[in-house]
């Protein structure tokens, strides 16, 4: 009975699902842009929770490992009631830790490097004004008294025009302001979502086996048994997944910085260590993180040595080749379970579709969707085996009457 009032409702749930859904199409039909802004407004509040999930899970990797480690087996109520916030405290020191100890390592390489690219640029300044002034009577030859009239008309008007408020000089000074405050709006919004994910995540990980409960029973509630057992199975390998995808690509990561800042020691270009984390940072984005990296570290090098700054460029080159087709399919697609030329095919897909978040997220779910395959591909080879066996053997008539006609013939002969 409990069975046919659950199946009741969820026929209930996904019909007016469906009828949402037509409803939502016909609005989109009729009122296209109000639709769409809605739809803007729904994913700027939900953005935040998303973003909250993501951190929650990434966390999460850090702290199972430690209540793992932190007297599992002890009965004490203290230690108990403690394992899980020390567990997330330590979870977010150790990232903290990471990025600090990264900032500490380039920021003032980068900041040294930008203050000799200003004096460069400063020297450059004064190099070309101290031409002008030499050659001033030239110049003003070439410009004629005409052309430095109007020039100086034309900055006389710009004056004017921007202290009466009007004209092309109000527009510029009412375009600059826009976009200060449009930059700054943005950094504040996008540091107010990142503070609000944040919190979300902590209570996610706080409470996380409810988190899990709830997910649960809103799964079974809106499928039948056989499909919630799928979708639970489904979520458990896409779990190992990237699990087992953020660890290869960590270490992926490591590794290319390691042998980035090596190889720079050997051929003796400066920043090393410096660009070699810069550059292990930035390849936690797949396959095609580290030229960020690389960007930065030849703009240090450039303030150095231009000469040095170009074989840089193909040092990088060269190791981000060995990297994109030895280290990155072998190390991230062994810990996903994946071949390399999947791999490659699934980081060039993404990014093509998706960008960014393409990347990172295609050879997890290209995993996901090939185990679930595999699996399947199984369970029906598994099933034609069964059926093939079940099948009764026939034998020819000549075989049942072969014994008898064997045995007259001898009775015959003796």
């Amino acid at each position: 009975m409990a069975e046919e009032k659950r199946r009741t409702l969820r026929r209930a749930i996904w019909m007016a699902f469906a009828a949402f859904l037509l409803f939502v199409a016909a609005l989109g039909v009729v009122y296209s842009r109000q639709v769409l802004a809605a739809l803007l407004a729904v994913w700027t509040a939900v953005l935040p929770l998303l973003l909250g999930c993501i951190i929650a899970y990434v966390l999460n990797l850090i702290m199972g490992r430690l209540e793992r480690v932190y007297f599992p087996k002890s009965t004490n109520k203290a230690v108990m009631a403690s394992r899980r916030p020390v567990c997330l405290i330590l979870s977010i020191a150790i990232i903290a830790a990471i990025v600090a100890a990264i900032v500490n390592l380039v920021l003032p390489q980068v900041r040294m490097s930008w203050d000799v690219l200003e004096n460069g640029v400063m020297m450059v300044a004064q190099n070309l004004y101290s031409w002008g002034e030499q050659n001033e009577e030239a110049l003003l030859g070439a410009l004629g008294a005409g052309g430095l009239d109007s020039l100086r008309e034309s900055f006389t008007k710009f004056v004017e025009n921007l202290s009466n408020g009007s004209g092309d000089g109000a527009s510029q000074l009412s375009s600059i302001l826009t976009t200060v405050f449009s930059t700054v709006y943005s950094i504040a919004h996008g540091v107010f979502i990142g503070i609000v994910a944040l919190v979300f995540s902590l209570y996610i990980l706080i409470d996380k086996e409810r988190v899990i409960r709830g997910g649960r029973a809103i799964v079974e509630l809106l499928l039948p048994p056989k499909g919630a057992s799928a979708v639970r199975h489904a979520a458990h390998i896409a779990n190992d997944s990237f699990s087992r995808f953020i660890t290869g690509q960590c270490i992926e990561a490591v590794i290319l910085g390691v042998l980035c800042a090596i190889g720079m020691t050997v051929f003796g270009m400066p920043y090393a260590p410096a660009v070699g984390a810069c550059v292990g940072m930035t390849a936690l984005v797949p396959v095609f993180g580290a030229w960020l990296g690389g960007a930065v570290g030849f703009l240090m090098i450039l303030t150095v040595n231009p000469m040095t700054a170009v074989w840089f460029v193909v040092f990088l080159v060269v190791l981000q080749q060995i990297e994109s087709h030895l280290i990155y399919p072998n190390v991230v697609g062994a810990s996903v379970g994946l071949p390399g030329i999947w791999v490659f095919a699934a980081v060039l897909v993404g990014g093509a579709l998706f960008g960014v978040l393409g990347m990172f997220l295609g050879v997890p779910t290209v995993a996901t969707v090939r185990t679930l395959a595999i699996e399947r591909a199984a369970k029906v080879r598994a099933k034609r085996s069964a059926a093939s066996a079940k099948e009764p053997s026939t034998q020819r008539p000549s075989d049942e009457n072969e014994a008898p006609e064997e045995n007259r013939q001898s009775r015959e002969k003796a």
